[in-house]
């Protein structure tokens, strides 16, 4: 049989870990409720596949969409698609492309 001393000193070291216990509890419940929620969350059908930064707020960025991919320029007040781009980066025979001068050409 355990001395009261003993007893007493349990219900102590209980008292006090109870908070940090608690606080466990509850980052664990969270944690799991969250990874729950990402592995039932559909797949984004919108993805930055790469961008590349031209200086002065000027860029150019290869964009997914489902199955489609675009180049897409822009700046810090305008955004351009330059092409339509196949499988494998390359334009596609039917993409639309912007010319330096801004006139369209069909490729």
């Amino acid at each position: 049989m355990k001395s009261e001393a003993a007893i007493e000193a349990m219900d102590s070291m209980n008292a006090k870990t109870r908070p940090a216990r608690m606080v466990l509890q509850q980052w664990l419940r969270t944690f799991w409720q969250r990874m729950l929620l990402v592995a039932g969350r559909r797949p984004k059908s919108l993805r930055l596949c790469e961008s590349l930064p031209l200086g002065e707020r000027r860029f150019v960025a290869v964009v997914e969409f489902e199955d489609l991919r675009f180049l897409l320029g822009g700046t810090s007040s305008s955004m351009v698609l330059l092409a339509r781009l196949g499988d494998k980066g390359s334009p596609s025979s039917k993409s639309k492309q912007v010319l330096l001068s801004g006139e369209e050409e069909e490729g």
